[in-house]
C-alpha cells in the first residue's frame, strides 16, 4: 500500500507571485463551517494582473481555464 504525501501550498495574494508553470490550486469557499473547495488544478500559462485573471492549463480536463481572482483564492502548490 501507498503511503499518502501531503501537498505543501502556500496562498498566493497577488499575481505578481506567479510565474509560467507554477502549479496552482483554486479554491471556492463555500461557507464558515466548511474547507475552501478545489475547483481546478493546474500549470499557470498566463497572468493579467490589471483585470485579476489568471490562465492555466487544467490538469484534470488538460483545455486552458481562466480564473478570476475575485471570485476563489490561489495557492502555489509545491
Amino acid at each position: 500500500m501507498l503511503k499518502e504525501v501531503p501537498v505543501r501550498t502556500t496562498r498566493i495574494r497577488t499575481l505578481d507571485q506567479l510565474h509560467r508553470g507554477d502549479q496552482i490550486e483554486a479554491r471556492l469557499s463555500v461557507g464558515p463551517a466548511y474547507d475552501d473547495v478545489v475547483i481546478r488544478r493546474g500549470s499557470v500559462q498566463e497572468t493579467a494582473p490589471g483585470i485579476g485573471v489568471v490562465w492555466i492549463m487544467d490538469q484534470l480536463s488538460g483545455l486552458r481555464k481562466a480564473i478570476n481572482t475575485d471570485e476563489c483564492t490561489l495557492w502555489r502548490v509545491a
